[in-house]
């Protein structure tokens, strides 16, 4: 993902550099995980123990766990940088992590060496651990246990990062090998999210086997992981068109110049007669004489006052000012600005000028109807695409 710690996360610390964050769904799967370590591993191995040491010792292992989840994605982070590659973030989620790069990879090579080195790294803790629990002191019971577990979690980890469903690194190890056959890394990219959708449907398959005939708790989690993998594989699709299709495009390249605008002493009565119901637009710039951005009046504004109160009601006391608004500078591209009306869940930014003079706006739908037609017309990204 080309992305930094989103809202959703928070900040661990740094490491060579590198933010560590964690998303909310992993303290779920790490107090999960802690739990289930207690109640069933320590409860069989160590009948005697209370529960405060079995919820201990599942704490560490737990912990031991995610660290080694953490050098996993350390592993691709380390790889990428080493490869000329910006590295902005690694944050921990649910299912394992994910490293935040700047940009995809230059070549089919790099790609694939990014990749591999993540499950190689898992392949490598397995034989460590396992050779820690091979030659433990038997009098030493809980390290066996602890290093015989992470042996197997380790292994576990790597096997299925290793499954060819995109975006997992089995999927980027296929599409660097397609890449390099075909020369084309959207196509390749769209052939690897074919895959990792039919590998996602299996596994939601075997889940529903599983849970009516084996073990219900592992079906489900099977659907669980089966449905993740399949929105992930679109998902990275998408956000490849998407990033092919408007990086590098600046904003002022697309800023309606056609925008309506209205002085702040025009009344709510007056936007409704003559401007929304006559010209059929939602939302209108709210300047001064001067051109200069004073906020936004929307339809959603007007519909907040009682119809009542419109003739006697300006603009300026109704709607959402200068402040409160994300604005784009002319030389933001339009990845910025899609990203941010997901973001914000806008359907339209304002584009400024340094001292805030309104050039224009750009839209949810325009940025949509450009990645279409440019996709339609077989032009997603010019020769970026190829190498």
């Amino acid at each position: 993902m080309q992305r930094s710690l989103s809202s959703n996360s928070f900040k661990l610390g740094r490491i060579a550099g590198i933010d560590i964050g964690v998303h909310w769904s992993w303290l779920f799967i790490y107090v999960l995980l802690t739990w289930s370590l207690g109640s069933t591993l320590f409860d069989e191995e160590f009948p005697g123990w209370t529960a405060s040491q079995r919820w201990l010792a599942g704490l560490i292992t737990a912990s031991l766990f995610f660290m080694s989840i953490l050098l996993h994605e350390i592993s691709h982070a380390l790889m990428a940088r080493r490869l000329g590659l910006p590295v902005h973030s690694i944050t921990l989620f649910i299912f394992g992590g994910v490293s935040s790069l700047g940009r995809e990879p230059d070549k089919p090579r790099d790609e694939f060496l990014i990749a591999i080195v993540g499950p190689g790294t898992s392949f490598l803790l397995a034989v460590v651990f396992g050779l820690a629990w091979l030659f433990a002191d038997p009098a030493s019971h809980l390290i066996s246990v602890v290093c015989g577990y992470l042996a197997l979690v380790n292994f576990s980890l790597g096997v299925f990062n290793m499954l060819p469903g995109f975006p997992l690194d089995g999927g980027r190890v296929f599409r660097a090998m397609v890449w390099g056959r075909k020369h084309d890394l959207l196509q390749a990219t769209r052939i690897a999210s074919i895959v990792g959708v039919g590998v996602a449907y299996l596994m939601i398959l075997a889940g529903v086997v599983v849970t009516f005939w084996a073990a219900f708790i592992s079906g489900i989690w099977l659907i669980f992981i089966g449905w993740f993998l399949k929105n992930m594989s679109e998902a990275s699709y998408q956000q490849m068109v998407l990033h092919q299709v408007l990086e590098g495009m600046p904003v002022s390249s697309l800023a309606r110049d056609s925008t309506v605008a209205v002085l702040p002493q025009t009344t709510l009565r007056e936007l409704a007669d003559e401007y929304i119901l006559r010209r059929g637009l939602r939302y209108f710039p709210v300047v001064s004489e001067a051109g200069v951005l004073l906020g936004l009046i929307s339809l959603t504004d007007l519909q907040h006052v009682p119809d009542s109160q419109w003739p006697e009601t300006t603009v300026y006391r109704a709607m959402t000012p200068r402040e409160r608004l994300v604005a784009l500078s002319p030389s933001d591209d339009a990845v910025r600005a899609f990203e941010l009306m997901v973001d914000r869940d806008v359907h339209q930014l304002p584009v400024l000028e340094s001292d805030d003079r309104l050039l224009g706006f750009v839209t949810r739908a325009q940025l949509l109807d450009l990645i279409r037609n440019r996709v339609q017309l077989g032009q997603p990204g010019g020769a970026s695409l190829k190498t």
